[in-house]
């Protein structure tokens, strides 16, 4: 059979990916090599400004029904941030970018996941394998390296994995071939030292996609999100990650010696995309939220204390193919929430109220484009901060069709729902934004975004003012 090669930018309608929720987002469409990608089949309309729809759900009382449809005008404002004219050229397609001061200068290092095109796994190089680091040298200026890593590295964790006072990397990497599943760099005076960690996949069943002779498209496990969190409490560095390929949690101890030690299993059915960690219930245990992809489901995970984690709950996501998660108190009552977004399908995010424990009765749906039906904007990633330090969480979106970041400053007063945000919209011209960052770049006390675009394989910024 002709080799095949997997294109992450061939966007399909949204009616078809609602058939077939499984085709994305880690989930690239196959299309023969000789195919060749001449534009997207969606033709981009500018976003309106003036008035957005808002949906108020009770799931307590009506699920999947809406209890209450509320019309919202976004509120004018100034802008927050400042687009940095300069972009910082980084490796193909940088999946996720992360941003950590490494050897204590104050000033904030990048690393990027370039992820690259893939291809079948059978392939000699299916996809890159290599990170992009950035190290600042002040007034925003950075001399990259590259560090190597499994093939399709894909997400990033920064966390002190052994006993020196440096942050270390933790990268996952989705479409590792043979092994290297994890890839660990240890930082010893300024060097990055590099590990390569190969996880046993023969229990594991593979889930997606399969080409026209029925192979596997994807490797196992498929690491799509990752975090880093003492789990167990032993002092030890563990690390827990979504197998999107195979529809389970991993749970990688951290050891003394070797610094992972073998991976634990957690069934976890619907395709699990991203994850954020929380303590919901107040046992002091970490607890964890999962997008479930191909599902359109948000699962709630209770753990206990050792690594084991047993499913508290699940519930629909208010949308097709939610894709990232974030946990914070969105209305200041106390209560951890839920921000989910979704990808491909529909310009939504959602924001799920929390009532202690693992209750998320009341939700708010906030859509982005004009159209329900319409996919504007292509989210592809989310982050929620306080950009503006007024104690109130907001939102950034990266916006890949748009060419455009979103932020929703939360302009809200304590305890109210549904909130209220003043939209601001940043549009690049020469790259599409796909993943972001949080960090104060220019050393002003103010915080900022990095934004990595594709179609350009650079860096750039919104300066926080």
């Amino acid at each position: 059979m002709a080799n095949h090669r997997i294109c992450e930018n061939l966007y399909l309608a949204s009616a078809f990916y609602r058939a077939h929720p499984c085709l994305s987002p880690a989930a690239p469409t196959i299309v023969s090599t000789r195919t060749r990608l001449l534009g997207r089949y969606i033709l981009l309309e500018k976003v309106s400004l003036m008035l957005k729809s808002q949906q108020l759900v009770c799931r307590r009382c009506a699920v999947p029904a809406v209890l209450c449809l509320v019309l919202l005008a976004w509120s004018a404002s100034a802008d927050s941030f400042k687009k940095h004219p300069q972009a910082i050229p980084v490796g193909p397609e940088p999946e996720d970018i992360v941003a950590a001061d490494m050897n204590g200068d104050g000033l904030p290092e990048i690393f990027t996941a370039d992820r690259g095109e893939m291809y079948e796994p059978r392939e000699e190089r299916p996809a890159n394998n290599e990170l992009s680091y950035l190290k600042a040298e002040g007034d925003l200026t950075y001399s990259r390296q590259t560090l190597p890593t499994g093939f399709g590295p894909y997400c990033i964790a920064v966390a002190n994995m052994d006993a020196l006072p440096a942050p270390d990397l933790v990268v996952g990497n989705f479409h590792a071939a043979k092994s290297r599943h994890i890839s660990l760099f240890r930082n010893v005076e300024d060097n990055l030292l590099a590990s390569q960690f190969e996880l046993a996949t023969d229990t594991l069943s593979y889930a997606r996609m399969r080409d026209f002779d029925g192979k596997p498209v994807y490797t196992l496990p498929g690491i799509t999100a990752l975090i880093v969190k003492d789990v167990d409490g032993d002092g030890y560095r563990d690390v827990l990650a979504t197998g999107w390929s195979c529809d389970v949690l991993i749970f990688v101890p951290g050891v003394y010696e070797s610094y992972l030690g073998e991976p634990r299993y957690i069934p976890a059915y619907g395709g699990p995309r991203d994850l954020a960690a929380a303590d919901f219930d107040g046992d002091k245990h970490t607890d964890l939220v999962t997008t479930m992809y191909c599902t359109n489901e948000v699962a709630l995970w209770k753990g206990d204390g050792t690594g084991a984690f047993e499913e508290a709950g699940r519930f629909p996501s208010r949308g097709a193919l939610p894709h990232k998660v974030a946990v914070a108190d969105m209305n200041r009552d106390g209560e951890e929430d839920l921000v989910v977004s979704h990808c491909h399908a529909d310009d939504s995010i959602v924001i799920f109220f929390g009532d202690g424990g693992f209750q998320f009765s009341l939700s708010q749906e906030i859509l982005l484009g004009k159209e329900r039906a319409k996919v504007e904007h292509e989210v592809r990633d989310l982050v929620v901060a306080d950009f503006d330090n007024d104690r109130r969480m907001d939102i950034a979106v990266a916006c890949y069709a748009s060419q455009s970041v979103i932020v929703l400053m939360n302009k809200s007063k304590k305890g109210q729902t549904p909130l209220t945000f003043d939209k601001e919209t940043y549009t690049f011209k020469n790259g599409s934004p796909r993943a972001l960052c949080t960090a104060d770049f220019d050393k002003d006390d103010n915080q900022d975004i990095g934004i990595a675009l594709w179609n350009t394989d650079a860096v750039t910024f919104l300066l926080g003012k």
